[in-house]
């Protein structure tokens, strides 16, 4: 369990080393053991990347200096298809919406017959918050300042300048984003405004936005509105909505900017203060919420993927001195999405997730995020 205070800098430098130091060992003249499963890193939807992770050593010598010791082969619904760049990553497009993907490593040469498959991955759901909004599948933050403007932070392999989106949007009571909710394959905006309106402000999939339409009337009822991503399983974003009287509702998109029957899905969650949607966290299927309670715990409310949810736990203490905690992506290019959280002093803080509901360390990794009035 990782608290606020004990920030750590992961360093690889000692599992860099001894890959090194196991290269540099004399080979056997062909792998002798059956190979580890490989696995798929990535978050299974549109505009995700799924990378493949597995240890080529197993396969030393099969090729027996004639060609390749091993072959990479992705199948889609156990149909194989080939990566349009490379062989170890898959970029997800809108036509691989409900399919689910594996990837076998196969040995030649002298080990033919020897190969292993990775486990299957959840079927590809719609382009969630996670994958940014620029197209690349970062890590990227929208913030709102005092006066009023969007601004869009990019990443590419870093930080890059920031650009104003548009003025106005301190009109809006609560700003989100659903992923994508009109089914186009890139991300959007929800925002309420004061009467109680909910916009949808459709993404162009370069950081911008398109004109808003309205589609909701009457959300002034709730005091907190998130965009888990697809919660109940369906391949479509959904939105989960707090009334101050901690009903949580859940509002099934139906993958064209609308919706489904809505129905409760949580009491209670008024005991909560903050409350944010990181995806996938624990590694297991479903969409997972975490949640701070006014002890400065914070809790995983791990989802089942069909709406419901399969446990809760607490997964850090000391966190009350946190202005503001969300879930944005994966920060560090590990195949699993992080958490940010703003302290007191403004700094802005990236939790690294170990895809297992836990934490491996924590950075700064800006400054100066106190004085803005939303984050998307």
């Amino acid at each position: 369990m990782l608290t606020v205070t004990h920030f750590l800098r992961r360093a690889a430098a000692g599992a860099v080393a001894a890959m090194a130091a196991a290269a540099a060992l004399a080979a056997p003249a062909h792998a002798v053991t059956d190979p580890a499963p490989p696995v798929l890193q990535g978050e299974a939807a549109v505009g995700s990347v799924l990378t493949a992770s597995f240890d080529p050593a197993s396969y030393r010598g099969c090729g027996q200096g004639a060609g390749p010791d091993y072959r990479v082969e992705w199948y889609r619904d156990g149909v194989r298809v080939y990566p349009p760049v490379g062989i170890s990553q898959y970029p997800l497009t809108t036509a691989d919406l409900g399919a689910q993907f594996t990837l076998t490593v196969a040995a030649n040469g002298a080990c033919w017959g020897m190969e292993a498959t990775s486990e299957p991955t959840e079927p590809v759901a719609a382009s969630s918050r996670n994958s940014g909004f620029t197209g690349r599948d970062t890590a990227e933050l929208m913030a709102r300042t005092s006066d009023g403007a969007l601004v869009l932070y990019p990443r590419g392999s870093g930080w890059e300048a920031p650009r104003t989106v548009g003025p106005g949007w301190n009109a809006m009571s609560i700003v989100l984003s659903p992923g994508d909710f009109d089914g186009d394959g890139v991300n959007d905006l929800l925002a309420r405004s004061a009467d109680g309106t909910l916009y949808l402000y459709p993404g162009t999939g370069s950081g911008g936005l398109g004109s808003p339409r309205a589609i909701g009337w009457g959300w002034n009822r709730f005091d907190a509105i998130l965009g888990p991503g697809d919660f109940d399983g369906d391949g479509a974003n959904d939105i989960l909505a707090r009334e101050p009287g901690g009903a949580l509702i859940l509002y099934p998109g139906n993958g064209r900017g609308g919706w489904g029957a809505a129905r409760q899905v949580g009491q209670g969650w008024d005991a909560l203060n903050a409350l944010a949607t990181p995806g996938n966290i624990d590694g297991r299927p479903g969409r997972d919420i975490i949640a701070r309670d006014r002890a400065g715990n914070l809790r995983l409310y791990s989802g089942d993927g069909a709406g419901g949810w399969s446990g809760s736990s607490i997964v850090g203490t000391g966190w009350g001195g946190m202005q503001r905690i969300g879930g944005s992506g994966d920060f560090d290019g590990d195949g699993t999405p992080d958490l940010y959280a703003i302290d007191s002093a403004g700094t802005l803080l990236v939790y690294y997730s170990d895809g297992a509901g836990g934490w491996t360390g924590a950075e700064a990794v800006g400054w100066g995020w106190g004085g803005f009035t939303a984050l998307v």
